[in-house]
């Protein structure tokens, strides 16, 4: 019996090391993301803004009639 509570103890020390690495490993990992999620380059300002409906209608005119004055 002695042999038996042995290799059973053994066994439990094999598997809870290999549990405790486990759960190491997803530790470092879920760390490991969430600091590449957190360190992420905000996203570049739009290169520039779009005119108002009405300075649009403005150039467009401009454009189609160079003639006229504004």
């Amino acid at each position: 019996m002695n042999s038996l509570n042995r290799i059973v103890l053994a066994m439990l020390l094999l598997a809870a090391s290999f549990l405790a690495g486990c759960s190491a490993g997803s530790v470092y990992e879920g760390v490991r993301q969430r600091e590449a999620i957190k360190n992420t380059p905000p996203e570049p300002a739009p290169a520039s803004r779009l005119p108002s409906y009405q300075d649009y209608e403005a150039e467009r005119k401009k454009l189609r009639d160079p003639t006229s004055s504004p």
